[in-house]
């Protein structure tokens, strides 16, 4: 058997350890360029004093009135179709189910 160069007996004898090279350690290439731009960013927002409570306020009160808000009948529109959409994924779901409850049950002999 090889001579093993650990203190461990058990470690598989693999000859002497490589010392590191000398000199600094040179930083590895970003694999990323955005995501070093969104690392730099968020550094630079992280450096910025908070704002206070009321400036932060007084700033989403600018931003909403910024925003172009849905007239009635868009709304009205919006909602009744979201409202069919739940439904008639609500019955697909509930149909599924049945079916599936029926082929388990027929399946595995569960009574009810």
């Amino acid at each position: 058997m090889a001579k093993s160069y650990d203190n461990n007996p058990d470690a598989p004898a693999t000859g002497p350890k490589k010392a590191a090279p000398a000199g600094p350690a040179k930083p590895a290439a970003p694999a990323n360029a955005r995501l070093t731009d969104v690392q730099r960013r968020a550094q630079q927002m992280a450096s910025k004093p908070q704002a206070s409570p009321t400036q932060f306020f007084q700033e989403a009160w600018v931003e909403l009135k910024k925003t172009s808000w849905p007239n009635r009948d868009v709304l009205t529109k919006s909602t009744s179709v979201v409202l069919a959409l739940v439904a008639a994924v609500a019955i697909w779901v509930g149909g599924l189910n049945a079916i599936l409850n029926q082929v388990a049950y027929s399946l595995f002999g569960a009574g009810r």
